[in-house]
């Protein structure tokens, strides 16, 4: 990260909310403990992992998406 992008400027007439700190309030999160990854987590297969993020994302009200890319030379190709 360079100077220019850690003072990059929102408009805040398009930001719901300003908060200090990239940590979520108490107050928009509002998901059973059960579900809240842990750092150190961790999982017998990758499919267990995805599965365990998917739920969570679920009850947190927010999506997922896998995304993978390609490289072939110099050239990179979304999939």
């Amino acid at each position: 990260m360079n100077d220019s992008s850690s003072n990059c400027q929102l408009n805040q007439s398009k930001v719901d909310y300003c908060f200090d700190s990239n940590e979520a309030p108490k107050f928009l999160c509002n998901v059973d403990e059960q579900f809240v990854p842990k750092l150190g987590m961790t999982f017998n297969m990758l499919d267990d992992a995805a599965k365990f993020y998917k739920n969570y994302s679920k009850v947190a009200c927010f999506s997922t998406r896998v995304w993978s890319t390609n490289k072939k030379g110099n050239e990179i190709k979304n999939q």
